[in-house]
């Protein structure tokens, strides 16, 4: 899942509220060019918002530019932010975003900080995006202290069982002989749909021992998130770069500097006719499948 530019915005309380279409209103400035992500991100940013707290020293792993997390970390004094990022570019922007006491340009797999440095290691749709993960999770387990904790929000194993399939880029798909469920994880660079029980087995021998498991995303929202990429980022992806990164692309066609010169007040009134009729769903509907996960894993405290 592409990470949708957040803006900060001028909304006057100290504390995020976590009704979605205020989290809208947060993060559509900049974003004009993302609704379908826009979508996914609200409820993921809810999700967070409503079941972790946060505090002490935490590590943003894969952070980005730092946008993201300048909406859910506003107004935690409490939180000493570090953020981890592989990508030069992003890395630059979030040191000058003011919000992180460092960054390290770096990938997950080797954080440049010492054992237990954390209190927690936090990281939004980011894991599903990096091939090998075993190695990233181990430096997690490192870098936790006793008792702390290890926050991620995935796209979940019910994801592709969500999808419709219908439209006309997934009939030019299977025209190709490819399946849906190929054509938009090689869009999104997703390698992983781990149920929480895949999880929790690869984080028990890393020293974590209880776990908190919330599902959001439900499979209507996942659904109006696949028609709205498919006529966004998915019909870009085939008109300008099936061979290109998600990112690369969007750097490729200048979105964020057309964003850059959009009104924010423009960019929340267009977002809102959009996406208002699809937050209203509830987070969870018994017998309906979910499309995202957030763990929060505990490690083991010293005896």
């Amino acid at each position: 899942m592409p990470r949708a530019a957040v803006k900060p915005s001028a909304v006057s309380s100290s504390v995020l509220p976590a009704e979605r279409p205020d989290i809208l209103e947060l993060i559509a400035p900049g974003n004009l060019f993302q609704p379908a992500t826009v979508l996914w991100r609200v409820y993921e940013i809810e999700a967070v918002l409503r079941h972790v707290s946060f505090n002490g020293r935490v590590l943003d792993l894969g952070c980005g530019d730092g946008t993201l997390s300048s909406v859910i970390f506003r107004g935690r004094e409490s939180c000493s932010l570090i953020g981890l990022e592989v990508d030069p570019a992003d890395a630059a922007i979030a040191r000058r975003s003011g919000i992180y006491a460092a960054v390290h340009c770096a990938p997950g797999d080797t954080i440049p900080e010492p054992d237990q440095a954390f209190d927690i290691v936090f990281s939004n749709s980011v894991l599903e995006h990096i091939p090998k993960i075993e190695p990233v999770l181990a430096e997690v387990g490192r870098v936790v202290r006793a008792g702390g904790r290890f926050v991620f929000t995935v796209p979940s194993e019910e994801f592709h069982s969500c999808l419709s399939g219908k439209g006309p880029l997934p009939f030019l798909w299977r025209m190709r002989g490819e399946s849906v469920e190929e054509s938009i994880d090689r869009r999104l660079q997703h390698h992983r749909y781990w149920s929480p029980d895949e999880w929790i087995q690869a984080l028990r021998p890393l020293g974590f021992s209880s776990f908190a498991v919330h599902r959001y995303l439900p499979e209507s929202v996942v659904r109006a998130w696949e028609r709205i990429s498919n006529f966004t980022g998915g019909l870009a992806y085939e008109l300008f770069g099936r061979n290109t990164q998600t990112r690369g692309l969007q750097r490729r066609l200048s979105l964020g500097k057309l964003d850059s010169h959009t009104p924010p007040g423009m960019s929340r009134a267009i977002l809102r006719t959009l996406l208002a009729k699809h937050l209203g769903q509830p987070t969870e509907v018994e017998g309906q499948r979910s499309g995202g996960l957030l763990i929060t894993a505990t490690k083991q405290s010293m005896a």
